[in-house]
């Protein structure tokens, strides 16, 4: 039989996050939907389409390949590079009618290249660097970077933007840290928009940035990890009752009863106290399902949370489904999502974030668009 290992993308979820997300925000605000990544594992055509149905404004991906995806698939509306745009992709990324992320001088001459060589200006967002130390013109290259940009006759500023490194932590020091990026930004919009007229979206917020700092909205915020149901941090946004857009479902292949000491999977990690009825599933670390999980994990069968018994296996996984009524071969499993423990739960366990968890569900499991 076919491999049984899917990944269920919920539209409606996806659609109640969305709105969850708007209502926290002035009307007049814009969405800028973060797809980046394949739209966090979820697959970002799928999740665009339904995205601009909800009426977001614009895409954030990171690289011209993801952009170039969406556009092939039809996705009309404005696509931000939010990684930049190097000179061997500037003219294909032109004529597919993406944006850039401008963080560097360098880049100003040559995207302005290939909007002349096209007839049509190169849309771009100047990155602001205000603290996250990483993609961004420093502050005091803000001002170079606007009459570099306004001497350039092919580019048109679309937009200003930073990014908060620290918004999502919960100490009084990352509160003073970001509030001193925001402040430092809202004093750089000015200086653009007087050189590029009132027009021009600023952006700041992430996730984190609208669950606490929504006083800070300017024009358009960045939604990411909040629109496929999980949390930036650990109780931030936990009351707003968003929905896991993925739920990851197998099925039991083999089903055992192995007496008392038998040992289960490499290492001999997990051994049967008394009597235990073992039951294998198809995924493993090859899937995204990290060996962390190892007799540390729970999955859902037939309503129980059934432990993960002994090392998880690069192609499978085995659970102690002793006690569960009605388990057989070919009973469901739900891995993650409704009926089994969430992306942030499954975090906590691997010490790590649900970024990485949902980001990293292998590209051998197929997604199921669900509604």
């Amino acid at each position: 039989m076919a491999r049984p290992t899917v990944a269920e993308i919920h539209l409606p979820a996806l659609r109640h996050n969305v709105r969850t997300v708007r209502s926290l925000l002035p009307p007049s605000t814009r969405i800028l939907a973060v797809v980046k990544a394949d739209a966090y594992g979820h697959g970002s055509v799928p999740v665009a389409r339904a995205l601009a149905e909800e009426g977001a404004s614009m895409f954030g991906v990171v690289t011209v390949e993801e952009g170039i995806e969406l556009r092939r698939a039809g996705i009309a509306g404005p696509v931000l590079v939010q990684g930049g745009v190097d000179e061997p992709q500037a003219g294909e990324a032109r004529e597919s009618g993406l944006s850039a992320a401008v963080f560097d001088l360098g880049q100003i001459p040559f995207l302005n290249r290939a909007g002349e060589r096209s007839g049509i200006p190169f849309p771009v967002h100047i990155k602001i660097d205000t603290g996250m130390g990483r993609l961004g013109l420093l502050r005091e290259a803000t001002k170079a970077a606007v009459e570099a940009i306004g001497s350039a006759k092919f580019l048109l500023v679309e937009g200003v933007m930073t990014h908060l490194s620290s918004a999502d932590g919960s100490a009084a020091s990352d509160e003073e840290y970001t509030r001193m990026q925001l402040a430092s930004f809202g004093e750089e919009v000015p200086l653009v928009r007087k050189a590029f007229g009132a027009a021009v979206r600023a952006h700041a917020l992430n996730s984190a940035g609208i669950l606490a700092y929504r006083e800070h909205v300017h024009d358009m915020v960045r939604p990411g990890i909040i629109l496929y149901g999980s949390l930036p941090a650990e109780g931030v946004g936990a009351g707003l009752g968003l929905k896991p857009v993925m739920r990851l479902v197998t099925r039991i292949v083999s089903l055992k009863d192995l007496p008392d000491g038998h040992p289960v999977s490499y290492g001999r990690h997990f051994h049967c106290a008394g009597t235990r009825r073992i039951a294998a599933v198809p995924v493993g670390y090859a899937d995204g399902y990290r060996r962390a999980f190892s007799n540390a994990a729970w999955m859902g069968v037939n309503g129980h949370r059934v432990p993960v018994a002994g090392r998880v296996c690069m192609d499978h996984t085995m659970l102690d489904v002793t006690g569960v009524p009605g388990v057989s071969i070919g009973t469901d499993v739900v891995v993650m999502g409704e009926g089994g423990p969430t992306a942030d739960e499954l975090a906590r366990i691997a010490g790590t974030i649900p970024y990485e968890i949902l980001t990293q569900v292998g590209r051998r499991i197929p997604r199921v668009v669900v509604g």
